[in-house]
């Protein structure tokens, strides 16, 4: 059943974070620049942490073998959508939102524990305002009732959304390295100590995407978090 109001990790003991990725998964022959994936769920499973990647459909099904691989080192797959779309408007112009779950849920279902399967909204879209002008969110999600009321996504656990963000997305655009990246998130941790980290490891952006450097930023992130004791936290280990 998904909530008419949004996750976060604000619940998790001081110095405990989560990682979490969306947008790939994806693969690219250039070390220097592109998604690499596979690579950075290897890395993590190494420094004995499980993130969490919300992966695109469209994007899931060029790279299954990159689902297997994450699968078998307990990573966690979550829906990310299909296509990407801002779901409120979405729904609200009478789109199909359940297709977008429903065809992602196929092609990442053989790669979760069945019992239960996280969602992340695109660009964490779901509720509009309450005020078109003011910043305040409606009660419900228009989004939530469309999906729950198709009685497909029982088992789901939703929305999931973050904590801590640095705008990694924003680093690759500007050309920002993935040092002075690190940083940024290092600090954005460090101010407010604990939740749920929010990267990506690919873009749905077709001019971001062969700039992502995030599987550089990560392995500079982990050791500069595991310097100052943080604990790694897995989704599945405290949203029950």
């Amino acid at each position: 059943m998904l909530l008419h109001t949004s996750i976060h990790g604000d619940k998790l003991p001081q110095g405990t974070v989560c990682l979490t990725y969306d947008d790939g998964p994806g693969e690219t022959a250039d070390s220097l620049g592109g998604p690499h994936t596979m690579e950075l769920g290897r890395f993590l499973h190494q420094e004995g942490i499980r993130a969490t990647f919300f992966v695109i459909g469209r994007h899931a099904e060029r790279f299954p073998h990159t689902l297997e691989r994450l699968h078998g080192w307990k990573h966690i797959i979550g829906n990310h959508t299909y296509s990407h779309p801002g779901l409120v408007r979405f729904v609200q112009d009478g789109h199909d939102a359940i297709a977008e779950l429903r065809r992602t849920h196929e092609l990442i279902a053989p790669f979760t524990n069945g019992n239960r399967i996280y969602f992340r909204p695109p660009y964490g879209n779901w509720r509009e305002k309450s005020d078109p002008t003011g910043p305040e969110d409606a009660p419900t999600s228009v989004v939530a009732d469309a999906l729950n009321g198709s009685g497909l996504f029982a088992n789901y656990v939703g929305p999931v959304l973050w904590d801590i963000v640095a705008e990694d997305w924003a680093c690759w655009r500007e050309g920002i390295s993935p040092k002075e990246c690190a940083e940024r998130y290092l600090s954005e941790t460090e101010r407010i100590g604990r939740g749920i980290i929010l990267m990506h490891d690919s873009s749905e952006e077709d001019d971001v995407r062969p700039k992502n450097r995030t599987e550089e930023l990560t392995k500079l992130l982990v050791p500069m978090l595991k310097r100052r004791s943080y604990r790694f936290a897995a989704l599945d280990e405290f949203l029950r």
